[in-house]
């Protein structure tokens, strides 16, 4: 179990974190799986990516959503987001842990800490897409009881043949 501690993004520091976080993962992805480019290219084109990291300090607040950053000797370390799709369903996005930091249970972590923090804003179900190649990640993700599902929202054509959707009932 992973010694790192979980807060919320609350301060624009925390905003900066986060998006900061995102940026690693972005560059994460590409390095780890250049047989994917072309997908990755798809659904990272650098427009989605400026979207995303603008999106960070308006869709994941409270009241319906939430970003979480682990910190581990008070450096930020992972970082996970959610808000609510539609009434009673949340999204997850953007699960993230650093290399150096894994293999401590902080990505199911935050996982847990995300959906209880979902379901406490009255959501029953919280989704989530992934790339196929994610691997480690689906693992987790079905190790936590995510089950796979028809898919519930559009992705960029080039990598529609490439993204699982899943979904996750307390």
């Amino acid at each position: 179990m992973s010694s790192a501690s979980i807060s919320d993004m609350a301060t624009p520091d925390d905003i900066d974190i986060v998006r900061d976080l995102l940026r690693q993962y972005v560059h994460w992805l590409f390095d780890s799986f250049p047989d994917q480019t072309e997908d990755l290219r798809s659904y990272f084109s650098p427009e989605r990516v400026q979207a995303a990291l603008d999106e960070v300090s308006t869709k994941f607040i409270l009241p319906d959503g939430l970003a979480l950053i682990a910190r581990s000797g008070g450096q930020p370390v992972g970082c996970v987001l959610a808000y609510t799709l539609k009434p009673g369903i949340a999204e997850m996005k953007r699960l993230f842990v650093m290399p150096s930091a894994r293999g401590k249970g902080l990505g199911r972590t935050l996982v847990a800490a995300i959906g209880t923090r979902m379901v406490a804003l009255g959501n029953r179900a919280m989704r989530l897409d992934t790339a196929v190649f994610l691997t480690d990640a689906i693992s987790l993700y079905r190790g936590i009881g995510f089950v796979e599902i028809a898919p519930y929202g559009a992705v960029p054509p080039g990598a529609a043949r490439t993204t699982l959707f899943m979904e996750w009932r307390p």
